[in-house]
């Protein structure tokens, strides 16, 4: 990591096919264009011009056929997942008036750090898959995807320090550090949360504020590092602290929903019953069940015997019967919308719009 490279007029809006062509050029460079990451997947969140940037970012760093820790780390980033840390750091960074070459290793920082957590995520979880392949723990053993989920966590801090090269003020890049770091122990303390609340009933209201601190913080740690990077005033970087609190929240019930509504996630839809998570339609359903209903939802997360697969079975069977899904699907729309609201202090720019946009039913929620 760290490789200087040509530098590029530095683009905002309209601009980005410039900038990824000149990447693209960089990482196409001495062997066939095909290898390029950007020719590999398809990103689900970031527009494709976005998605290119950052692709092409890493193929730089990682190319195929590195090996060693950067194996590890390269087979956790590829294929890409939705890109939605990268995307919404450069957003936030354009949304506050910033420019996208200056923060693009932020962007791919922020990819390294998430990647990391997942790959613990998965050992912790005992999930044999993660984005549709198998898990880094099942390709490498649990020994080397710890160290290289570590590996990336300190890729991250490293690509995010290269900021300062590209013409972020250090003063800038210092708050940015800052801004990682906290987001970071707020997930950790929420990781810790989660597991605590385990095979047990608890209420809405704190599971609410478990996720805030879960998954707001995530997005926020690239809504965050975007803004800080482009100098945001400390209204806009509120309005968007909020902006990415109550959209992680509707994400995460999203999250929670798919175990039970069909929806094919890369994972395993048994994971959050084989683990005795009290998600939210779990959670919701059991409010609305009467006792004797209550009790067999709280036995099925107690449970650590049964098959995994009839567990979930069961479990789905009484989400569905007290409208779980259904609840769950209201409140996360509501969180979204209140997202929306929160951007309402940022300048109206097309990036502003863009940030809204993935608020919208259908996108992530």
């Amino acid at each position: 990591m760290g490789a200087d490279r040509p530098g590029s007029k530095s683009t905002n809006g309209v601009p980005l096919r410039d900038c990824a062509g000149r990447r693209r050029r960089q990482c196409g460079a001495g062997r066939p264009r095909v290898e390029c990451m950007a020719d590999i997947d398809v990103a689900q969140v970031a527009d494709a011009e976005v998605a290119e940037l950052v692709r092409a970012e890493v193929d730089f760093r990682w190319p195929e056929g590195v090996a060693g820790l950067d194996e590890v780390a390269r087979y956790g980033l590829v294929p890409f997942g939705k890109m939605m840390g990268p995307w919404l750091l450069i957003r936030s960074s354009l949304a506050v008036g910033g420019e996208i070459r200056p923060v693009l290793p932020a962007a791919v920082a922020v990819e390294c750090i998430q990647v990391g957590a997942m790959m613990h995520d998965d050992i912790i979880d005992g999930d044999p898959q993660r984005r549709g392949k198998p898990a880094a723990h099942a390709v490498f053993g649990t020994p080397t995807a710890v160290v290289g989920g570590d590996g990336l966590f300190f890729h991250g801090f490293a690509a995010l320090s290269e900021c300062g090269k590209a013409g972020v003020p250090a003063a800038r890049v210092g708050r940015a550090l800052t801004v990682l770091s906290e987001a970071g122990l707020r997930i950790g303390s929420a990781a810790v949360e989660e597991i605590r609340m385990g095979r047990t009933i608890c209420s809405v209201e704190k599971y609410l504020a478990m996720i805030k601190d879960k998954s707001g913080a995530l997005l926020w740690m690239a809504c965050g590092v975007g803004a800080t990077l482009a100098g945001a005033d400390e209204s806009s970087v509120a309005a968007l602290r909020r902006y990415s609190d109550l959209l992680g929240i509707g994400y995460q019930i999203r999250d929670d929903m798919m175990a039970y509504d069909g929806t094919r996630a890369g994972k395993p839809n048994v994971s959050d019953v084989r683990n005795g998570r009290p998600t939210l339609p779990v959670l919701l359903a059991h409010r609305r069940a009467p006792r004797d209903r209550q009790r067999v939802i709280e036995r099925l997360l107690a449970d650590t015997a049964s098959p995994a697969e009839e567990r979930h079975d069961a479990m789905a069977e009484l989400v569905h019967e007290f409208d779980g899904i259904r609840s769950a699907r209201e409140m996360s729309h509501r969180y979204v919308r209140m997202a929306a609201m929160a951007l309402n202090d940022l300048p109206p720019t097309e990036h502003r719009t863009a940030l809204i946009e993935l608020t919208v039913p259908g996108r992530l929620v």
